[in-house]
């Protein structure tokens, strides 16, 4: 007969490894936590929740609408290496002008459409943005309080971030 405590020895552990392997390579296969900091993209996301951010790779392909987790490579007046929540509103090449006559942003001439943004405008900041090739332009969700891309427009990269600043893409929160 097995001693109690082998017993349960036997059993916990391979558990507890278990656990930490799974954890280890959740890390590695590419998702990591982070807490949001700020109000900058409510409603979206609320200051204070728990984000899931899917790792990119050096072949990340940057989508219109994309919520991102980033370091700005040459934003003034930031932390360095701190990470940003923002949304991809122009990939490369594409131009972003604030705003049509309806107070909608257009990328290349189409009006989008943003259902997550609170109320129009857009912006209270106008500008017209063609998006160098290897940037993003990025927008917060909270506009009116969000220190985003247009913040940072006399910077040096006039606003734009690199796209090999990007460190994630963000899961929706859960409810």
């Amino acid at each position: 007969m097995i001693p109690l405590r082998t017993a349960a020895v036997a059993l916990v552990f391979p558990v507890l490894i278990a656990t930490a392997g799974c954890g280890l390579l959740r890390t590695v296969a590419g998702e990591f936590r982070m807490t949001m900091t700020s109000e900058s993209m409510k409603p979206t996301i609320e200051m204070g929740a728990s984000l899931t951010v899917r790792r990119t790779a050096d072949d990340y392909v940057p989508r219109l609408g994309d919520v991102i987790a980033f370091i700005p490579d040459d934003w003034r007046g930031i932390t360095p290496d701190a990470l940003h929540v923002s949304r991809v509103i122009g990939v490369p090449g594409s131009t972003v002008i604030c705003c049509d006559s309806r107070g909608r942003l257009q990328v290349d001439g189409r009006a989008l459409d943003e259902p997550y943004v609170a109320g129009l405008p857009a912006s209270y900041v106008k500008f017209s943005v063609h998006v160098p090739p290897g940037r993003l332009w990025v927008m917060s969700d909270n506009r009116h309080i969000a220190l985003d891309s247009r913040a940072h427009r006399a910077d040096p990269g006039q606003g734009t971030i690199a796209v090999s600043g990007v460190s994630g893409v963000v899961s929706p929160p859960s409810p």
